[in-house]
């Protein structure tokens, strides 16, 4: 669910559905692995896992990683056939295809620490037309626990609950246009009074569905994992009318917020489609501590629908009309909803 280059391996490291280390390294009385066997290890977990296909099918990529590794002395010097196998997943679409030697995995595990330290901007909420709340979700890699995530989230909620109390609005605007992704817990949290209890989003792989998200009273729970709002605010009842705004950079957890909200009742999403980016990456340490990471799950909304490309939202606007069309358009749908029709 992680977009870019270190923050979203920090993300893996530390953060949302993709974020467990598996195949551990060897233990020093463990005698290490030969060249090929090493690699074909690398290469087995992802052709057993990997829920995008590379283009050439995996027979002609793994004959072709060990062609490449064929005069192999130590684990070392496969890593250009692995990464070749990797390249593979990312030129089929897996955005979250990389490698990492033992150096850069550790560097980049040192600096995933600061993730969750690192003041990130939380989400802003304001009126509009003096009765609709809006409320703009920024991309956030931290934990939710963390203290950054649980300032976030903590800020977020704070001001929602205040609007709530302050002007009632009739109904909401969703913003998740410049959510470039990272860690989706934050997010969801901060939008729990809105999105109504029950499963809100699930994670199918190679092997069928693997788990859904819940979300119940201020708790999201799903695949062993459990995590309180730092404000408890209720849902807001009745469910307000909701309009979701997406656009090209709404990728990977911004992605799966905006899926985590499609089905939810009178609801409706406006702008362009998003990245594409709705898969859920694991990141296998292998033997030395180098790192590979790929796609293992798609996204699943609520009423079962797997995302494999960008999401369409329900009224498209053109990309290169103002960015103020989209609301005016969301705007304009809120209004006419029965919660907001009536003179306010």
């Amino acid at each position: 669910m992680c977009v870019g280059h270190l923050r979203a391996w920090a993300c893996l490291l530390l953060c949302g559905v993709g974020a467990l280390l598996a195949g551990g390294a060897a233990s020093a009385a463990t005698r290490p692995p030969t060249p090929l066997a090493y690699l074909d290890h690398a290469l087995a977990l992802m052709s057993a896992n990997a829920v995008v296909a590379p283009v050439k099918g995996w027979p002609v990529v793994i004959r072709q990683a060990r062609r490449m590794a064929a005069h192999a002395k130590k684990p070392a010097d496969t890593y250009g056939a692995i990464i070749f196998a990797l390249d593979q997943l990312y030129n089929a679409g897996d955005a979250h295809a990389r490698f990492a030697n033992p150096l850069t995995a550790k560097g980049d595990a040192q600096a995933a620490t600061l993730v969750g330290t690192t003041a990130t901007p939380p989400p802003s909420v304001s009126l509009l037309d003096g009765r609709l709340g809006v409320i703009t979700i920024p991309a956030i890699d931290s934990p939710p626990t963390s203290p950054n995530g649980r300032r976030y989230s903590t800020s977020a909620l704070s001001a929602l609950s205040a609007l709530e109390t302050e002007r009632d609005p009739c109904g909401w605007i969703v913003d998740l246009r410049e959510d470039s992704g990272g860690n989706m817990y934050p997010m969801l949290l901060s939008l729990g009074p809105l999105l109504g209890n029950g499963p809100l989003i699930g994670f199918t792989g190679r092997s069928g569905f693997r788990f859904s998200v819940s979300y119940s009273d201020g708790v999201l729970s799903g695949g062993g994992y459990t995590v309180s709002a730092p404000v408890l605010v209720p849902a807001l009842s009745p469910a307000p009318p909701l309009a979701v705004l997406t656009g090209p950079t709404t990728a990977s957890s911004g992605e799966a917020v905006a899926i985590a909200l499609r089905g939810r009742q009178n609801t409706r999403s406006f702008g362009a489609a998003t990245a594409g980016i709705t898969t859920s990456p694991h990141s296998y340490r292998l033997a030395d501590g180098a790192l590979i990471s790929f796609s293992v799950s798609h996204d699943v909304d609520r009423n079962g629908t797997v995302y494999t490309a960008p999401i369409p939202p329900d009224q498209p606007i053109a990309t290169d009309l103002p960015d103020s069309t989209s609301e005016q358009a969301a705007e304009q749908w809120l209004l006419a909803t029965s919660e907001c029709s009536h003179p306010g």
